[in-house]
């Protein structure tokens, strides 16, 4: 019994022993529901420093990342901006004074140039001997011509281009001293060498103004086929309807007539020194031509003048002005308008004239007559003495 109660004790004893090691108890402050402010005291200091180290890291990494800088600020723009401008006004002002600087070497050269033609044109005229003849000057009674602008630069020492002397014509199929192109331009069968049937051929009603299409007597500024111009100077002439009148400056000094082919003939007028004749004139101013070369004329308006050999330069002469009569082919080829040419000139006039054509006389025997033709050519046989074709004949003496 003794050893049951002993082991029993021991029992009782092992197991208070095996429980005080496994069952854990509540600490005494947190009988009765209290709350120890330890704990919050703990979780306060914990929240700031983690607060403190959530800021630091802020900072730090406020500190450690650089600030971006905008390239295109707006001082740098500024800057860029005015630098750009100084190199584009740098640029430009260097362009245009280039350009002046250009100018002003050309204009230099031109006036060089000008200056070196005229001391050759002067020492020509010095060296030059031209015999004059008894009707050198041509002096017009006419009341009515125009004085000198004083407004206006003078013409003396203008420059003149002549053509290269010619001969040869394009084709006249029927001989007719109109050439294909020309009666093509007047309208008239190139087949035939008198269209109208009246016994004048074609080329010779042209060159004495009448109208190769109607039979006699119709002139040729009643026909439709011609124009007249007259100039502010008080000049006037005849031109094909179908050419095109143009003036090269404001004055209309210089007036162009042209053909569609590129042909024109140049009208000019050149103001002459004071007492200066024709042939001191001629000797300064045309340049590179004959005195020799030129026939006196008088044309159907009783205009007395001068003119090239080959008709394709025509002079007249005034106290006041030279008008100059130039035909400027479109190449050194054979001459397609020299007819058109000499028909100008035949109907030039310094000034407004009483006196008229005549009506050309029909012929008694048109069509007898017109079975005979010749194949002369109109500036072949002219002379001086002997200007137009006789009218009622058909003689090519003109």
């Amino acid at each position: 019994m003794f050893w049951s109660k002993h082991a029993k004790k021991n029992k009782v004893s092992s197991s208070e022993g095996e429980l005080s090691a496994v069952i854990l108890t509540i600490p005494d402050i947190f009988y009765g529901g209290q709350d120890p402010t330890i704990y919050h005291t703990q979780e306060k200091v914990g929240l700031h420093s983690n607060n403190d180290m959530s800021t630091s890291a802020q900072v730090d990494t406020k500190k450690i990342i650089p600030h971006k800088t905008s390239i295109f600020s707006g001082k740098k723009v500024w800057i860029i901006g005015s630098i750009f401008l100084v190199v584009a006004v740098g640029i430009i002002s260097w362009y245009y004074i280039a350009q002046y600087r250009g100018a002003q070497q050309m204009l230099a050269q031109k006036n060089q140039t000008n200056t070196t033609r005229q001391t050759q044109q002067t020492s020509t005229t010095t060296t030059r001997e031209i015999i004059p003849t008894a009707t050198s000057t041509v002096t017009v009674t006419s009341s009515n011509e125009l004085p000198p602008a004083t407004s206006t630069p003078s013409l003396v020492s203008a420059f003149f281009e002549f053509p290269t002397s010619v001969s040869i014509d394009t084709a006249d199929l029927d001989s007719d001293s109109l050439t294909d192109i020309e009666e093509e331009l007047f309208g008239i069968d190139s087949g035939t060498w008198d269209t109208d049937q009246d016994g004048y051929y074609d080329g010779q009603e042209i060159f004495n103004l009448y109208n190769p299409k109607g039979f006699a007597p119709v002139k040729l500024i009643d026909s439709g086929l011609v124009r007249e111009y007259i100039n502010p100077l008080g000049y006037r002439i005849y031109y094909p309807f179908f050419w095109q009148e143009g003036d090269v400056d404001p004055q209309e000094r210089q007036v162009l007539f042209s053909a569609i082919s590129g042909d024109y003939i140049e009208v000019r007028v050149s103001q002459k020194e004071q007492n200066q004749s024709f042939v001191q004139w001629f000797g300064r101013n045309a340049e590179g031509q004959r005195y020799a070369d030129l026939v006196e004329f008088e044309n159907r308006f009783k205009q007395k003048g001068y003119r090239r050999k080959d008709s394709l330069v025509a002079y007249f002469d005034s106290d006041t002005y030279v008008y100059i009569c130039i035909y400027h082919p479109k190449d050194r080829g054979p001459i397609a308008f020299r007819h058109v040419m000499q028909m100008m000139y035949q109907s030039f006039r310094i000034q407004k004239t009483d006196i008229d054509i005549p009506d050309q006389a029909p012929l008694p025997d048109a069509n007898a007559s017109s079975t005979t033709r010749s194949t002369s050519t109109i500036f072949s046989t002219d002379t001086a003495t002997n200007t137009q074709p006789a009218i009622g004949t058909t003689s090519t003496n003109i």
